[in-house]
């Protein structure tokens, strides 16, 4: 198997995988997206909300902001030696309190642990005007995106690398052998396929992916950490055939 990256840029990287199954390929998008757990707020308590919108609003609009996870100093809740009760181990608190007139933004979250913060600072939260409160504390924890979405990673997509098979134009086209020219490649091959200048047909074991995370974990641990939980999962799999 062969991986060549060509394209990085902030929270999105591109690459190449060759040397892959359709199945695997499908089941490392899946797990990379909703398999590796991420934190985020799962529970809020309101001290006051004199605000335009409801509690459950506000908690909802919450528990989306994506926060930077660290995995090596928490633990999922079921797995916590607590027993899932709450502890240090397993839980991060934010307080929020704020007095209008002003937009409250997600910078605003004060949070008990500094590895534990939101990724962006200007997601608006709600709207205070003049005499208006927010007061609140807030729980977060480490879950998996297919719990709920708010704990998904990002967004993954693929398609088989196109091959160059026929047309006017396919002796312009030579694939290139390194990252360097690979993103141009593909762009041209895309534009005159449309044109219908060039026919492609699909590489079964090599695909262009496109992973955009929200931030919460860096490309390279979202994607070892997937490959890692898919390891286990197929392993208990094996053991409960057997």
């Amino acid at each position: 198997m062969k991986i060549t990256v060509f394209e990085k840029e902030g929270n999105t990287i591109k690459f190449v995988i060759d040397g892959i199954s359709e199945g695997l390929m499908n089941s490392l998008r899946r797990i990379s997206m909703v398999g590796v757990p991420t934190m985020a707020i799962e529970e809020v308590a309101f001290t006051k909300n004199s605000s335009v919108l409801y509690d459950e609003i506000i908690a909802h609009r919450l528990g989306l902001i994506p926060l930077t996870t660290d995995l090596k100093s928490y633990n999922l809740p079921n797995e916590c030696k607590c027993g899932g009760k709450g502890c240090a181990l397993c839980q991060v608190k934010f307080k929020l309190s704020a007095k209008g007139p002003k937009v409250v933004y997600s910078g605003d979250l004060k949070t008990s642990d500094p590895k534990v913060k939101p990724v962006y600072d200007k997601i608006p939260i709600v709207k205070l005007l003049e005499g208006q409160e927010l007061k609140l504390t807030a729980t977060a924890v480490l879950g998996y995106g297919r719990e709920h979405s708010k704990w998904s990673t990002g967004l993954m997509t693929y398609y088989y690398f196109p091959k160059v098979v026929s047309g006017k134009k396919a002796s312009e086209l030579k694939e290139p052998k390194d990252a360097k020219g690979l993103k141009e490649y593909l762009e041209k091959v895309k534009k005159l396929e449309n044109l219908g200048e060039i026919e492609t047909e699909p590489v079964e074991d090599k695909f262009v992916v496109g992973f955009e995370s929200w931030g919460q974990l860096d490309h390279k641990t979202i994607l070892l950490k997937a490959v890692s939980n898919l390891s286990k999962r197929l392993k208990a799999f094996d053991k409960a055939l057997k």
